[in-house]
């Protein structure tokens, strides 16, 4: 569905040629708003952040599990007022609201879709406190942290890294007064690739623990608070030392671009066999980004290559956080 604070035509004159900080919209990109008494005491018992730990001045990455604490969703989530804004991936959103209602009817909490009313954003790019300081924006301090701005909440992902969720009247003035800063949305989908950043897609919804996405190395799963759906699958995998797996940026000159769920291989003697799964790619001008799911003890001079016609050959690049 196309968002209505932002036309077709609009993205269709969106470029990816900017050199500096950037405004990208994220039509892809949505938010479940959760209301009612209990909705941060209901959310402690569903997800891996600590909502105790959530307050004005910060947000929270997390995942929502299955039993078998596969995921069906990443997501970042912030308060306003007395309601919760919980943002991710249409797809990942969807799936996560489905189960999330499904339980929810037990407890004094309501959901409402957010895409009538909230509009995401991203900025980033060099330079992006100037452009900030340039919108007004109060930059927030650290990753992690958040600033109120008019309309709704800007989010530190990492640095020069950034959401911004507005009301649809100041996402609409925002892109009106600000067109020499617009690009493309798939701009902004690499930076958060470079970011060690993911995002779930329909076709890996179900099949990785929170780990297999690194999700502990970016403080989105808390290891010391109650119960929740998954836990116990979450936690065997950290004292137990059952993962086997991590995420990896990926990169390739290619023309090409992979859709998520699609194999990748690592040439063993004369033949290639199956080692991962992209789950994000991108691709700008030729230069191909993949968020991937590989061996955690993959070596970096291992030939690796997409299982696609075109067999584009994959280079690991570091990522901006440790493992551990």
């Amino acid at each position: 569905m196309q968002a209505s604070w932002i036309s077709a035509d609009q993205l269709a004159s969106l470029t990816t040629l900017v050199q500096s900080a950037f405004i990208s919209p994220l039509p892809g990109f949505e938010s479940l708003i959760i209301a009612g008494p209990d909705n941060r005491k209901y959310l402690q018992g569903q997800v891996t952040a600590d909502l105790n730990t959530l307050a004005a001045d910060n947000f929270l990455r997390g995942a929502h599990c299955d039993a078998k604490g596969k995921m069906w969703a990443q997501f970042h989530l912030c308060a306003e007022g007395d309601a919760l804004w919980y943002i991710g991936f249409r797809d990942e959103l969807q799936a996560s609201a489905t189960q999330l209602k499904k339980f929810g009817v037990f407890s004094k909490v309501s959901f409402e879709a957010g895409h009538d009313t909230l509009a995401i954003l991203g900025i980033s790019g060099t330079g992006t406190a100037a452009l900030l300081e340039q919108l007004g924006y109060t930059q927030p301090a650290a990753a992690g942290q958040l600033s109120s701005v008019a309309g709704g909440k800007l989010l530190r992902l990492a640095d020069e890294h950034y959401l911004l969720i507005l009301d649809f009247a100041h996402a609409r003035q925002l892109l009106a007064e600000q067109s020499a800063y617009l690009a493309a949305p798939t701009l902004w989908l690499a930076q958060h690739i470079q970011q060690g950043f993911s995002y779930l897609e329909q076709a890996v919804i179900g099949e990785y623990v929170p780990q297999m996405l690194n999700l502990q190395s970016i403080d989105a799963i808390s290891f010391t608070k109650g119960c929740y759906i998954g836990q116990e699958t979450v936690a065997r995998m950290k004292y137990l030392g059952k993962n086997k797996r991590a995420a990896y940026i990926l990169s390739s000159q290619t023309e090409e671009t992979p859709a998520s769920g699609t194999d990748i291989e690592v040439q063993w003697s004369e033949n290639w066999r199956r080692v991962g799964q992209v789950i994000n790619a991108v691709n700008i001008q030729g230069q191909l980004w993949v968020l991937a799911v590989l061996p955690n003890d993959i070596n970096p001079a291992d030939p690796l290559r997409l299982a696609t016609p075109d067999a584009s050959v994959l280079a690991i690049s570091p990522l901006p956080y440790s493992l551990a």
